[in-house]
């Protein structure tokens, strides 16, 4: 146990969460923002003490982006900055909240009201990874003009399906599949956009032959990375032991080099989940971009829904069904809709050589620049493959897909089917 005028520390064991040991910090966080740094450097401090998996949590007086402040004043972005530095810096993990979005409040009226998320619950890489299913609440409190955390660990990810089982594993394009020796051959051979000059049936056929194709690759010949890894780690340390007293022998040397390559895999795949684009691949940064791909994940989810008639929702289907509801009705036209009505009192701000301009078909470069312009690991399309997938194999897919996106885009029409 450890302890300050500013935190209290704990190391815990539950046999029910199957973890032997893992600590919680109670932090409280310099009021005065000109000492603040000093709660900061605690909190560096703190980190280096232990490398059990590591929940801290209390009212840190600072706020990790400006929309978890609303006021007539704007918080100061060196303050924000400065805290966002030191979560980066200790490997932690916002857990978010359920309730409502502020946890402090000064109770004053009108535009002398201002309300923070002050308190949170932060878990560092370990956590994230053991716990990292752990939920929390913001809990109202009459006595005090905080917010109470209440925080629900969990060992797992409830699983919000009704009836049992999972949803099957969508398929996802693989930018690590780049790095295998047979892949470019594997790819060349297997693309079919069918005869003639192809439509946008002939093009997702070939997408769905392709995905198909890569599942099976994907199994048979390029196999699990992690279990590859688990399974090399322990060829390399068998070997080591039996070479102790001499140099690394040649099979220790080829362990390695496949090691090395396989863990470049990994980074890569734990990159493109991550959707971090600012850091380059290379430096072994895969536990950061599992980090950071947890903390997206956990941002992702929605847990429960609330219909317009007060209802709340939680089971998947239902959210689905709501979610689906939601969108349909969002980007349905309205019945008896008249823009010129809207239209009539908005300046006229396009020219006619702006419009000669915007009436030009769209052409082949176009597209090819808008494709490259694209980050190439970010969301994949429904069908899985990312804009990485086209714009590696571009000379392969061009033809078939530049002609169905201009047919469209310069006035065709697609049933839907």
């Amino acid at each position: 146990m450890s302890k300050s005028k500013s935190h209290i520390g704990v190391l815990l064991s539950c046999d029910r969460l199957r973890i032997s040991q893992w600590r919680v910090t109670g932090f409280y966080g310099e009021p005065r923002r000109e000492r603040r740094k000093e709660s900061w450097f605690l909190l560096r401090f703190l980190r280096a003490q232990s490398s059990a998996p590591w929940l801290c949590l209390g009212d840190f007086n600072e706020v990790l982006s400006v929309e978890e402040h609303f006021s007539g004043n704007d918080r100061e972005l060196w303050q924000v900055a400065a805290f966002q530095e030191v979560v980066n810096d200790c490997g932690f993990t916002d857990l978010g909240f359920h309730g409502l979005p502020y946890t402090w409040d000064n109770r004053q009226e009108a535009n002398r009201n201002v309300k923070v998320r002050l308190d949170k619950a932060l878990g560092d890489q370990k956590f994230m990874a053991e716990l990292g299913g752990s939920e929390v609440f913001h809990v109202p409190l009459a006595e005090s003009d905080h917010c109470g955390l209440l925080v629900e660990v969990w060992h797992k990810e409830p699983v919000a399906r009704r009836g049992g089982g999972r949803r099957p594993k969508p398929f996802r394009y693989e930018n690590m599949w780049k790095q295998h020796g047979e892949y470019m051959e594997f790819i060349n051979r297997t693309w079919d956009p069918g005869p003639g000059d192809g439509d946008l049936s002939a093009v997702a056929g070939a997408l769905s032959a392709m995905q198909n194709a890569l599942k099976t690759w994907d199994r048979e010949v390029f196999g699990s990375v992690r279990n590859q890894i688990k399974e090399l780690r322990s060829q390399l340390e068998d070997e080591r032991a039996s070479s102790l007293f001499s140099g690394p022998s040649s099979r220790e040397c080829e362990i390695m080099s496949k090691l090395s390559t396989v863990l470049a895999r990994e980074e890569t795949m734990e990159r493109q989940r991550s959707r971090i684009t600012w850091l380059r691949e290379g430096d072994r940064n895969t536990e950061f971009f599992q980090a950071k791909a947890k903390a997206r994940g956990r941002s992702n989810r929605i847990k429960l829904l609330t219909t317009e008639d007060g209802r709340v929702l939680t089971e998947q289907e239902d959210l689905e069904r709501m979610a689906c509801d939601f969108y349909q009705r969002l980007f349905t036209a309205q019945d008896e809709l008249r823009p010129e009505l809207v239209c009539s009192h908005v300046p006229r701000k396009v020219t006619p050589y702006m419009n000669d301009i915007l009436d030009k078909p769209f052409t082949e470069q176009e597209v090819e620049t808008a494709l490259f312009q694209m980050a190439p690991g970010k969301a994949p399309g429904v069908d899985g493959f990312n804009a990485g997938f086209f714009q590696t194999h571009w000379e392969l897919v061009k033809p078939g897909v530049v002609k169905v996106v201009l047919t469209f885009l310069n006035g065709g029409i697609y049933q839907r089917r």
